[in-house]
């Protein structure tokens, strides 16, 4: 559909991306953790993906300098590193920096099926940036097949939308069904797969939940605290913004975040492996 005269209100998108992040950091480390701050980092992450050009590069780097300083606390491995998950994956989209996304990829098989889907969640929107052959996302992935985890079988759908030859993807899936003693409904699922038929994508009633948050966040009034947090924040760690940031914004941004949007794998209703002949 044309979306020529859509606009983009670039100095209230930022103002609000800004409020966003501050109210997220500021009620970070709540237990349990208020379901606003998944939506809060959910609506970081998807302009983070979607309009990075909306970020101010004060605001990016308050966010890494947040990010880092909570990883260096005693905590984080035991308690703090699952809610600072989203956050993270923002910056992989904002700077193309794959240690940000360690974590997440040493956690796609986690034990607590929770988390394991947390993580998996997390990773959605930056799958277009991710790579197939990427050893650390597929040990993890031939791990849950082989341990029959809850949800096994959408990590490798999952996997199936990241970068990479379609004949190298229909290889190691092809190698999953021969090798590994996995459930009957993943090996299903799989076959299914491998085969090219047309499977119904599992994530966007998750998408479609989270976008719901953004379009209310979108239409209501400002709520900045009363005293910046980004302010306050420590300058310990000194991020290079990639020149794109410095850009002036186009006329037309929103056709722009609309088309990234319609090509995104995450907003398809079908996953389908194109079949390539061997």
């Amino acid at each position: 559909m044309p979306v020529s005269l859509f606009r983009i209100d670039q100095e209230k998108l930022s103002r609000i991306l800004k409020s966003e992040f501050e109210l997220w950091a500021h009620n970070f480390d709540q237990r349990p953790i208020p379901q606003a701050q998944e939506s809060r980092a959910f609506f970081i992450q998807w302009f983070a993906v979607f309009a990075p050009e909306c970020f101010e590069q004060s605001l990016v780097k308050a966010i890494s300098n947040f990010a880092y300083e909570t990883k260096q606390h005693v905590d984080f491995k035991r308690k703090k590193w699952y809610e600072l998950l989203p956050i993270e994956i923002a910056l992989y989209a904002l700077l193309s920096d794959s240690s940000w996304i360690d974590i997440a990829r040493a956690n796609l098989n986690h034990h607590n099926s929770e988390l394991r889907r947390f993580v998996l969640e997390s990773l959605l929107l930056v799958v277009e940036k991710l790579r197939f052959d990427d050893p650390y996302m597929l040990g993890p992935v031939s791990d849950n097949l082989r341990t029959w985890h809850m949800g096994s079988g959408e990590t490798v759908l999952f996997l199936s939308m990241t970068q990479g030859d379609s004949k190298m993807k229909q290889i190691q899936i092809k190698r999953w069904l021969d090798q590994v003693n996995m459930s009957p409904d993943d090996r299903e699922e799989l076959k299914a797969l491998s085969n090219g038929e047309f499977i119904p994508n599992p994530f966007s009633y998750h998408v479609s939940q989270f976008t719901c948050y953004i379009l209310l966040r979108l239409a209501s009034h400002e709520t900045p605290l009363q005293s910046s947090f980004v302010s306050k924040m420590p300058n310990r760690r000194i991020q290079i913004i990639p020149e794109a940031f410095q850009l002036e914004f186009p006329v037309v941004l929103g056709s722009l975040i609309w088309q990234r949007i319609n090509k995104h794998p995450l907003f398809q209703p079908f996953i389908r492996l194109e079949q390539v002949e061997t």
